[in-house]
């Protein structure tokens, strides 16, 4: 397997270990004319590991833009 190749968006260094998505179960190449004819909208559904649900151990949504290192529950 190509390590170059992206298997997901979300890059562990800024998000949290345990926030989730399907797409990063998903084996597939990113098509580079996705956005040609929409705009760009992230109707990503995101869970946490932890708690199994799209809500955090503290009761917060989970999204890569507020599972960050500010968030007591997160972890890298």
């Amino acid at each position: 397997m190509d390590d170059s190749s992206p298997t997901s968006r979300l890059v562990t260094e800024a998000h949290c270990t345990l926030l989730r998505h399907k797409g990063m179960y998903v084996t597939s190449a990113e098509d580079p004319g996705e956005y040609a004819f929409y705009d760009r909208y992230d109707a990503t559904a995101y869970w946490c590991l932890r708690t199994q649900k799209p809500l955090g151990p503290d009761g917060e949504p989970v999204h890569p833009d507020r599972c960050q290192g500010e968030r007591g529950c997160c972890r890298h």
